[in-house]
């Protein structure tokens, strides 16, 4: 029987965090789910060590292996093997709370007839408890762009995706990078779809030296072409103007940094009169972190 949510881990070298993963997935109150690990290159053991989670029969797991491209490659590749009504990523040194997957079924089953939806939001929390950011203002339906691109609502969320639609918005890769944001993907969904919001905490992370967010300044600087991605879809019309603003400085950055001409960037950009403004600014920071960072 098909379950209904595929949880999708990308992982790289994070085996030894993968157990506690495993022993809360079965804590879950509710099994209508499978569990899929993308293991982007590891060196580890991370392939014996779900193996051994699979010869054990306890989950419903799929393992696959790939060359290490970054974190949103193995979320492209993981896609493609994703036959579930909804995804949501798990990360690896992450987990849920033990209702994780009731809460997020009972939310799909009372929404599930709303139209041009992409998916549900939920908070995240510490393990002391603590809240990533503050609550919604309210529950219900929202705009990623509008909300949390401004000054609304901040900090980190837990995302379920309706499968066919996060399809349809995989990620940008680039030859030689390995990190881009993961807001890319979500303010072009904005464009056409709204979320649901419940302000129920699901998801329990904390930031760990060496994980993805603790090296996410160098992998930016690592990762000029997918920066400017971002940066450019952030300056849309109708997202907060002081994120247009901030997007404009770094887009022309990221650009000076790779060597790419002030025309190309006006051409490209969705907001040309802001790329012309803050170019001249942007050499000179491009120039300070070319030193600082050893670029």
């Amino acid at each position: 029987m098909e379950k209904l949510l595929t949880i999708l881990t990308p992982t790289h070298n994070r085996g030894k965090y993968l157990g506690d993963i495993f022993k809360v997935l079965q804590q879950q109150t509710n099994q209508n789910f499978e569990w899929m690990i993308v293991d982007d290159g590891s060196t580890d053991n991370t392939k014996e060590i779900v193996e051994s989670f699979i010869e054990s029969n306890k989950l419903r797991i799929r393992y696959f292996y790939k060359e290490n491209g970054g974190k949103h490659t193995a979320v492209n590749y993981g896609l493609k093997y994703i036959s579930t009504k909804l995804t949501v990523i798990l990360d690896s040194d992450d987990y849920f709370t033990n209702d994780a997957v009731e809460v997020i079924e009972k939310t799909y089953n009372e929404n599930k007839n709303e139209k041009n939806i992409c998916g549900f939001t939920f908070l995240k929390r510490r393990r002391n408890g603590e809240l990533f950011g503050s609550e919604f203002p309210r529950e219900g339906r929202y705009n990623f762009s509008k909300w949390r691109l401004s000054k609304v609502v901040t900090d980190e969320r837990c995302d379920v995706f309706y499968s066919d639609v996060m399809k349809n918005y995989p990620f940008s890769e680039y030859e030689g990078e390995k990190y881009i944001g993961e807001s890319t993907m979500m303010i072009k969904m904005s464009s056409r779809y709204d979320m649901i919001c419940k302000n129920i905490a699901i998801y329990i992370a904390d930031y760990l030296e060496g994980g993805l967010t603790d090296n996410s300044r160098k992998l930016r600087l690592h990762s000029l072409l997918g920066g400017m991605e971002y940066c450019n879809v952030s300056m849309v019309s109708g997202i907060y103007w002081r994120r247009r603003l901030k997007s404009a400085l770094l887009y022309d950055t990221y650009g000076f940094l790779k060597n790419i001409k002030l025309k190309k960037l006006i051409n490209d950009s969705n907001a040309p009169l802001l790329t012309t403004i803050f170019y001249p600014i942007s050499i000179i920071i491009g120039r300070y972190w070319k030193n600082k960072y050893k670029l």
